[in-house]
């Protein structure tokens, strides 16, 4: 297992895509020359990231899938591949639904902690794995 460089936060990752803050992009660039382990991203960090892809930056869907694919790829990056892909599918093909509730309904699918049990009518009839909580009679 390759040693961890640490940990980065969803407004380092916004820096490292966006190079909307010069001096910030060439900072988050010389942290990834100069260390040679793993950087771990938590799936927080990630779920914020596109939250603000979306809302602040605008960004299209493609756009986001896009953005996180390249940073998915990047090779001094460990983060949950198989989540985010599978959830970036899901985002993709669901315009209403949220990046949150797509990563809820592929954690659940990938834990074995089916189903995922919601009020949210739109996320159960659209997300795999889903099911709403009774109502009460």
């Amino acid at each position: 297992m390759a040693t961890s460089a640490g940990s980065i936060d969803a407004n380092v990752l916004l820096r490292l895509l966006l190079n909307d803050v010069p001096e910030q992009h060439r900072a988050v660039q010389k942290l990834f020359e100069t260390n040679t382990g793993q950087f771990v991203i938590a799936d927080t960090a990630i779920i914020e990231m596109v939250f603000v892809l979306e809302r602040y930056y605008k960004f299209t869907r493609a756009q986001i899938n896009e953005a996180v694919e390249g940073l998915m790829s990047l090779v001094g990056i460990t983060c949950d591949r198989e989540l985010f892909a599978h959830a970036l599918s899901l985002f993709v093909r669901h315009p209403s639904l949220s990046f949150e509730d797509c990563c809820l309904s592929i954690y659940a699918k990938l834990n074995a902690a089916m189903p995922l049990w919601t009020f949210d009518k739109k996320l159960a009839n659209q997300a795999p794995n889903t099911k709403l909580v009774p109502a009460k009679s």
